[in-house]
């Protein structure tokens, strides 16, 4: 097996704090604004004052927009990583060339195509790809709403929707098949947030990792570092000639 290389950038160096930055923002961001909010319901829901059964009812559609809302800021970080990261590397590998542009307005497919263009290697083959993949569906429907991308997301993840009871038979007009709920009905547990969080981190890490495999003469402690990922690691990334 030959590893993967590439031609290191500075644009690299650059990505370092990317896992800590996203992980940052849900500890210490979404985290406890999601607790502040549950113990408001639950200071709502235990009282006796008249109207508080209703302000309780409101206080749940925040907390459900609020995670709409963080569902979109993680793709949106997540984007934006990777926009930058593609940009620095068009700059270095390829200078005088408008590729910098076509980055900023590529879609996610073009972004991809893009990577491979730069860096020689797909993002299908990371392994974090089919959450990330999946975390754009979720950035679309919390953006935009009902639409393929979250017709495609519940086909993906339903679990991210909660479970409606069966209509009565007789019960309102009949379709040709089911349809898929609102985007807007999502119930994201912050469980699943950690899934998308945890997958845009592991893509840097593996990034980080070719990276440092991709230095041509290596520091002895880089060395020493190096045996020991390889050791514990269950992907490693193959040249095209023998990959396929």
């Amino acid at each position: 097996m030959t590893t993967f290389r590439w031609k290191n950038c500075f644009a690299d160096v650059l990505t370092s704090k990317h896992g800590l930055t996203i992980h940052s923002y849900l500890d210490d961001v979404m985290v406890p604004a999601l607790e502040t909010l549950d113990a408001k319901i639950a200071e709502l829901g235990a009282s006796d004052s008249p109207g508080h059964q209703f302000a309780q009812a409101d206080m749940e559609a925040v907390k459900s927009e609020a995670i709409l809302a963080f569902g979109l800021s993680i793709q949106s970080i997540w984007e934006r990583q990777i926009r930058s990261y593609l940009r620095g590397c068009a700059n270095e590998l390829r200078p005088g060339e408008p590729i910098a542009d076509k980055i900023d307005k590529a879609n996610w497919k073009d972004l991809q195509k893009w990577f491979r263009r730069l860096r020689g290697i797909n993002l299908d083959e990371f392994p974090s790809f089919p959450l990330i993949d999946i975390l754009q569906h979720l950035g679309n429907a919390c953006r935009h709403g009902d639409g393929d991308s979250a017709i495609e997301l519940h086909r993906r993840r339903p679990d991210l929707w909660p479970v409606m009871p069966p209509m009565p038979p007789g019960f309102g007009e009949p379709q040709a098949g089911p349809a898929p709920p609102p985007a807007g009905s999502m119930v994201i547990p912050v469980a699943a947030l950690r899934e998308f969080v945890t997958a845009i981190a592991a893509f840097w890490r593996d990034a980080e990792y070719i990276y440092n495999e991709s230095i041509e003469r290596k520091h002895e402690n880089l060395e020493a570092h190096l045996v020991k990922q390889r050791a514990e690691r269950s992907w490693f990334p193959q040249a095209r000639s023998e990959a396929g």
